[in-house]
Order: C-alpha cells, then sequence, then structure tokens
C-alpha cells in the first residue's frame, strides 16, 4: 500500500478547527461533526478545484481589506471591477482574443462537491469595453466540464490567439483548444485530446521540439485508490496537437502545476513541475526534442507544493524557479546548481497558484501568489535580486483564491492585476496606478512648450518645481534633469 494522501485543510473554517493538513478520515469526520451542529446550513463549503483543499469559509475580520506596505506595488487596496457572477474559476489569462487592440480576460470554470452547489461552469470570455472588461462575458464554451486551467497561443498558424483549456475529474479528454479568428476564438472546441484518462491540473505552452510552434504540456493527477498519473506532452504537428500524449513522464505522482524554460542554456526548453506531498518538485531536461522520462533537479523535500514559475530573479543569465507551497519557495540558479533563495513567512502558508510578473517596472521580475484556503493574494518585490520574504502588498477576499494573472485591460500601457475566486464575486480586477509623470507640470497629460515654459518660469523665481534633481540648488544640473526627463517622455 502506498503513502496516504492527505487533505488540505483551513484554518479559516466555520463550526471546526481543521487542522492545516489532514488525512482524508479526519476530513469525513470533521464535516459530520459540522452537520452535527447544523453550522453547514449558514456555512459554505468550498473545494479546489484539484479537489485536494476543502474548507467551510465564514467572515473573518479582514475580509475585503487590502495592505500595500510600500511605494512598489502600483496596485490600490480596492478592486477597480467586480464580476457578481457565483463561478469557480480554474483559471484565468489576460490576451487580446477578438484582435481589436485591447486586452481581454479569459476565464476558465470547474465544478466541484461545493455547498451551495454551483449551477454554471461553462468557460468564458470578458472581452475589453474600452475601459475595463465587461461583467457579463459575451463568450461562453458550448462545453460545460470541469476547467482547471487555461492557456492563450497561437497554435495552428493562422494568426490568430487560441485558447487551450486543461480539465478534470478524470477523462481521456483532459485537454480541449478552441481556434480563434478574427472575432474571437469559436465556442465549440476544435480539439479535443483522446489520451489515457487522467485529472488534469495546470498546463503549458512551449516548443519542445523547435519546430517554431507550441507544444502542449499538463501536469496530472488521478483519483484514489489511483491518484498517481504521469505528466503529459502533446506535440503540435503542423498546427494540430497529437491526441495521444507523444511523452508521458516515468514518475507518477500527484502532479500540479507547470513552467517552462531553458534552464541550462542549452537552446531548448526545459519543463518545471510542482508535485504535492510525497513527491518533489522538479525539472525535466529537454534533450535535443526528447524530455527525460524523470527529473534531473528535484527540490529536495516532500512538502504541498501546487503551482510552478520561471524567471531569472538575479539576473545572472540562468533561468531560476519557484514553486508555490507551504511555505513558497524560489530557487536561484548558476551553472546548473540550484540554491534556495527565498521563502515566504505568511503563517497561514499554501498557495493555490504562483505567477512572476515584473509588477513594479524596475527590469526584475516578482513574485506574486494566491492562496485558497484564505482568499488573500501577495505581491512579494525583488529588489536586485532579493525577494521580500513578507508581501508588499495583500488583498484578502471573503471569497477562496484560485488564480491570477497580469495584463494592460484599460489601456494605459501599464499592466492590471485579475484575480479569479470561487464565490458570489468570482472576479476583481485591479488597474495599475501609472506613476508620475515628473517633466508634465502642468498636469495635462501631455508633454509639450507648455511644461517647458512652466520650468523656467519656476526656475527663474526659485520655486520647488525648479528644483528639478531635488539638491536645494538651482543650477544647470537642474536644467538638465528636466531636458532629459522631457526627451525620455512620460513612461
Amino acid at each position: 500500500m502506498g503513502p496516504k494522501e492527505p487533505v488540505m485543510g483551513s484554518l479559516k473554517t466555520f463550526g471546526v478547527d481543521l487542522p492545516q493538513i489532514v488525512d482524508s478520515r479526519a476530513v469525513c469526520l470533521a464535516v459530520l461533526t459540522v452537520l452535527a451542529s447544523g453550522a453547514l446550513a449558514q456555512a459554505r463549503v468550498e473545494v479546489s478545484e484539484d479537489g485536494r483543499r476543502r474548507v467551510s469559509a465564514a467572515p473573518t475580520a479582514t475580509d475585503n481589506t487590502g495592505w500595500n506596505r510600500g511605494t512598489g506595488v502600483p496596485f490600490g487596496t480596492v478592486p477597480d471591477q467586480v464580476v457578481n457572477l457565483r463561478r469557480q474559476i480554474g483559471g484565468v489569462q489576460v490576451a487580446d482574443m477578438n484582435a481589436d487592440g485591447r486586452n481581454d480576460v479569459v476565464a476558465v470554470c470547474y465544478n466541484s462537491q461545493s455547498y451551495p452547489p454551483y449551477t454554471d461552469w461553462h468557460d468564458m470570455i470578458f472581452y475589453n469595453t474600452g475601459s475595463g472588461i465587461e461583467t457579463t462575458p459575451s463568450w461562453l464554451s458550448v462545453e460545460q466540464v470541469h476547467t482547471g486551467d487555461v492557456q492563450i497561443g497561437e497554435i495552428n498558424g493562422d494568426g490568430h490567439l487560441d485558447v487551450v483549456t486543461v480539465h478534470g475529474n478524470v477523462s481521456s479528454q483532459s485537454a480541449r483548444v478552441y481556434y480563434g479568428s478574427a472575432s474571437g476564438p469559436a465556442t465549440s472546441a476544435g480539439w479535443t485530446a483522446a489520451g489515457p484518462a487522467v485529472w488534469g491540473t495546470a498546463g503549458g505552452l512551449a516548443d519542445i521540439d523547435n519546430d517554431g510552434d507550441l507544444d502542449l504540456i499538463t501536469s496530472n493527477q488521478g483519483v484514489s485508490p489511483d491518484p498517481y498519473k504521469p505528466n503529459f506532452m502533446f506535440r503540435n504537428n503542423a498546427g494540430t496537437f497529437t491526441t495521444a500524449p507523444a511523452w508521458q513522464s516515468g514518475d507518477l505522482a500527484v502532479q500540479n502545476g507547470v513552467a517552462t524554460g531553458d534552464f541550462n542554456n542549452d537552446g531548448w526548453t526545459d519543463v518545471a513541475i510542482g508535485k504535492w506531498v510525497n513527491f518533489q518538485s522538479g525539472i525535466y531536461f529537454n534533450n535535443a526534442g526528447t524530455l527525460a522520462s524523470f527529473p534531473g533537479w528535484t527540490v529536495g523535500h516532500t512538502d504541498a507544493d501546487k503551482g510552478a514559475a520561471v524567471g531569472d530573479f538575479d539576473a545572472n543569465g540562468w533561468l531560476d524557479v519557484a514553486f508555490g507551497g507551504d511555505p513558497s519557495r524560489a530557487y536561484t540558479q548558476d551553472d546548473g546548481v540550484f540554491t534556495e533563495a527565498w521563502a515566504n513567512t505568511d503563517p497561514l502558508s499554501g498557495a493555490q497558484e504562483i505567477r512572476t510578473h515584473d509588477v513594479d517596472s524596475d527590469g526584475d521580475l516578482d513574485l506574486a501568489e494566491i492562496h485558497f484556503s484564505t482568499g488573500k493574494c501577495y505581491i512579494y518585490l525583488n529588489n536586485a535580486g532579493v525577494i521580500s520574504t513578507t508581501p508588499d502588498w495583500t488583498f484578502d477576499a471573503p471569497e477562496v483564491g484560485n488564480t491570477l494573472a497580469f495584463g494592460d485591460i484599460n489601456g494605459d500601457r501599464y499592466d492590471d492585476l485579475v484575480i479569479g475566486y470561487s464565490g458570489d464575486i468570482s472576479i476583481r480586477v485591479f488597474f495599475a496606478i501609472p506613476p508620475d509623470c515628473a517633466p508634465d507640470l502642468t498636469g495635462d497629460g501631455t508633454l509639450d512648450f507648455f511644461d517647458v515654459q512652466a520650468f523656467l518660469q519656476a526656475f527663474s523665481a526659485g520655486q520647488p518645481a525648479g528644483d528639478f534633481n531635488n539638491d536645494g540648488v538651482y543650477d544647470f544640473f537642474d536644467v538638465q534633469a528636466f531636458l532629459q526627463a522631457f526627451a525620455d517622455g512620460c513612461p
């Protein structure tokens, strides 16, 4: 008999204080206790897209509250848009799906044994209205299946972005493609996997064989009594994925996160996979187009990892990797040697998804993660290769958290934040707050002659705006700094 599969509990529970990791019998006893007490009538029970986290959520004092610890994160603490549709969002992406020059939000939905039950889990696209996204989706998939992740890419070579979905609930149809067009994707899938039955948990698109098109990698799991499954790679042959996997990993595990990149700088894209307890997250190296059957590097522990992200955090020319977990960790690399360089200090850790993004536009990649059990989204800034261990930005939602993505939605050239939840509010959007434009002294949003005139007047009169470099002296260096900033333009 293999190792017992744990189920994640929560510290955000109603009626029963579940430990953070308990076995399935303990979860059953806890649920029975709630039933016996009558508390379930007041509590909502939420289950994660992979079925491995379950919480009986109740309001907390910090619900709908945000914190910004410094000035580097450009998001406010109140969302700019919310989607009031009761859905379980398994994944979100930001991309221009109808070729109108404005980014849309693709949100896919899953189904679970949550209470009260969810009645709709069609996948959705919220098209851009010009100032944000619509709050009722114009696009719905014909298929209504459990979708735990979504990736966007150009698959069939027609120049239009396609939607790639990854599906749970143990099916041979573990992935689908909705092909794009000039007006948006088709609402019915144009390709469906027909491989071994698995519960797909995450996907990634990358050119594994260097033939110029995107292949699909999926991480997978099963359900008891057969919970351990391989990872898959579906090869793209002239614009169509193989229906059966062209590659399967040799190791079977509960696998739940995909990130891709050339870790060893050999010109071939490798695959990082996050893995649940009893297994080690790691990297499958690519040997001239053939992925290794087993990881060539692993993290060295069997904690409850979920989600994977890639980026060169220390800017040394070698890709690094991060895995969401308890705690989440990042590993920097120098020529094949990986070193744990960061771990978060959140006492209620347990990420549902982790992403890299240059949030503060300083040229290095920061980390963001969303937690299922607490509903909290965290951003950790990277300052010259050193990532904050405590969050620089936090938002605590009353819903459970599932997924997040970045992209410019309101057209100001700054990437915004989209968070997907399970609950009555299923999506929140935080618009990035642009930095001040120092040479725009008139404040009209345009750099022109009147800004130059305003500077010269302030400089001549010894007013604060004339001391452009803030050194307390009005001299040539102020003029030089203003002219340089004016030439660089507003961000």
